[in-house]
């Protein structure tokens, strides 16, 4: 009688029990979450032999103009991480800027990331790349860059739900958005790169533009190369 209490009714609920919790340690200990697959990286391989000079948000669409034409004229090559609500207001322009530029997911208009609900993070990056292949014919990058950096576990669960495997930061900014910014100062940050650093910089500001041909001579002299994040790291 006691035998027959401890094992149940039909002497197999027990042990059914414990096969189930064993399955379930394997699931959790085997099965990687989605979030531990997406690769928060700062910088690519050395061996590549290139500096990747990145440039966000595009609310400067003249300065952003004369970036993309003065990497072009010097056989550079920068990688665009523009918010889809620019593309949006002047696709025309932009198709012309971004011609033949790696493009990446910065969001469709800039929020923090870690402020959102899982629904809006992936409208957010979701809705950017729809924009970006509408405008410029081709999908961008599967790479995402969160505004000014910010991501925790949830953006990075999302961004893997999306597909995304790799959330691209940078080792190096040019400080250019900084009020204290001036051409020089950008130059000085911006040449410190050695073979797979990643410099941030900004679509914005014309010192920018005005800082770039100086900081491409830098690294051309150097027999560094300028590449794109899609070069770096492998992907098409």
């Amino acid at each position: 009688m006691g035998a027959s209490r401890v094992r149940g009714r039909d002497g197999r609920a027990p042990l059914l029990g414990i096969i189930a919790l064993v399955i379930l340690a394997l699931l959790l200990v085997q099965v990687p979450t989605v979030a531990a697959s997406v690769k928060v990286l700062r910088s690519g391989p050395s061996a590549k032999g290139g500096v990747a000079l990145t440039f966000d948000d595009g609310w400067g669409e003249s300065s952003c103009s004369r970036i993309a034409r003065t990497l072009r004229d010097s056989g550079a090559v920068g990688t665009f991480f523009i918010n889809g609500i620019h593309l949006r207001a002047e696709p025309d322009r932009w198709r012309r800027i971004l011609r033949g530029m790696p493009v990446a997911n910065h969001t469709r208009s800039h929020p923090f990331l870690t402020n959102l609900s899982a629904k809006r993070i992936r409208n957010q990056i979701r809705t950017n790349g729809w924009i970006h292949k509408e405008v410029l014919g081709r999908p961008m990058l599967k790479i995402l860059r969160p505004p000014c950096g910010a991501y925790d576990s949830q953006v990075l669960r999302v961004a893997g739900q999306l597909g995304y495997r790799h959330v691209v930061l940078w080792s190096r900014s040019a400080a250019d958005t900084s009020p204290a910014a001036t051409v020089t100062s950008i130059i000085r940050h911006a040449t410190g790169g050695k073979p797979g650093d990643i410099i941030l910089m900004h679509c914005a500001r014309s010192i920018t533009a005005d800082a770039l041909p100086t900081i491409i001579r830098h690294y051309q002299r150097r027999g560094i190369k300028l590449i794109g994040l899609d070069k770096m790291f492998g992907l098409g």
